[in-house]
């Protein structure tokens, strides 16, 4: 399943090719805002009772050239046979909030189709620290850091995005806690995912999308997903 926003009361919409000012470089394209939050907190590991190991967050992407693709964006891995263990269905990039790692934040690329393997691209363009008991994770990626080839960024205009929490990546055993948009209840939301255009400005969030990630459906509320946002910001 998946969820579109290519259109927002008093944005305009860009047609044809994006047009970005020119820099000594080309133009760097999109500035792209991420902003996941939990109903618990944030969990790094340094908690009284998590034995030194943080949970996972991350924020999956798909970037197309089609401004609809009809291909799955990415989706959460819940069950056997693991593969990656954390995301599936089509995804290109993924950011993972690491703890143990420096710098914390870090943006990766699948370099092969069965999202085995990925590449680490380097750290966001921006990014918010985060504190003992937030509830956040929030950081801005610069679209060049994805697609260095101005004119492969000119020519994308969608990205499916997946917002995804876990207690670990499993490599072995039978379950594993997590959420990811949609009600992780129900069977035929368990595949959903956002599609959001990369041709015009906007911000996009859970309440605008008519509440599509509902709080309460995964019982640790450190994993419990409550509200997102995406800020699309052309250059």
């Amino acid at each position: 399943m998946k969820r579109t926003f290519l259109a927002l009361l008093g944005v305009a919409l860009v047609t044809g090719c994006a047009k970005f000012p020119d820099s000594p470089n080309g133009n760097v394209g999109a500035r792209l805002t991420f902003t996941l939050v939990v109903d618990g907190k944030i969990r790094s590991g340094a908690e009284a009772g998590s034995s030194g190991l943080p949970y996972v967050y991350m924020v999956a992407l798909r970037f197309s050239n089609e401004a609809n693709p009809t291909t799955q964006g990415p989706i959460p891995v819940i069950a056997p046979p693991w593969g990656n263990g954390f995301v599936a269905g089509n995804a290109t990039h993924y950011v993972w909030w690491n703890p143990l790692t420096s710098p914390r934040y870090g943006v990766f690329q699948f370099v092969d189709p069965l999202l085995n393997n990925s590449l680490l691209l380097g750290a966001p363009a921006d990014f918010e620290e985060v504190v003992t008991g937030a509830k956040r994770i929030k950081f801005t990626l610069q679209l060049n850091q994805l697609y260095p080839d101005q004119a492969a960024r000119e020519a994308l205009r969608s990205m499916q995005v997946n917002f995804l929490t876990m207690d670990r990546i499993p490599t072995g055993g039978t379950d594993k806690f997590w959420d990811a948009l949609g009600d992780g209840r129900l069977p035929n939301e368990i595949n959903d995912f956002i599609l959001i255009s990369l041709r015009q400005n906007g911000t996009y969030n859970n309440s605008r999308s008519g509440l599509i990630e509902p709080s309460g459906d995964v019982p640790d509320p450190d994993l419990d997903l409550v509200d997102w946002q995406i800020e699309v910001q052309l250059s």
